[in-house]
């Protein structure tokens, strides 16, 4: 199985480079047997919180719409941490398919991987 890890770390504040990670990453998946993860780190941990991907869209590109398509397909949706902890979110205040990982398992994750990428 090939794994490709997508950094992101722009939150609603870059509306433009908040989504692309959600394209490249939906993308992947035209290819059978990969799994593709996307790590939420510095400001994009606002993504995971509920209610934002609402309101971020860029040209045609609607953040809600491309993140559902990306949980359905089976893409894993990792956030920083210390990154919530420094913006004080609270796990609890995160969308139901976000997973809060530390440092060590995130970098295991990202050394495993394929195809590294960041945005």
């Amino acid at each position: 199985m090939k794994r490709i890890f997508i950094w992101s770390m722009n939150g609603p504040e870059n509306a433009e480079k908040a989504i692309l990670p959600f394209i490249i990453a939906n993308a992947a998946f035209v290819h059978e047997d990969v799994e593709v993860y996307i790590c939420l780190v510095s400001n994009g941990v606002w993504l995971a919180k509920k209610g934002v991907a609402e309101h971020v869209k860029c040209c045609k590109w609607a953040l809600k719409e491309l993140m559902d398509k990306f949980l359905e397909q089976g893409g894993k949706l990792l956030v920083c941490s210390p990154c919530l902890d420094e913006r004080d979110i609270k796990e609890e205040e995160l969308i139901e398919q976000a997973t809060v990982t530390g440092a060590v398992t995130t970098l295991e994750l990202a050394a495993e991987a394929d195809v590294d990428v960041a945005f």
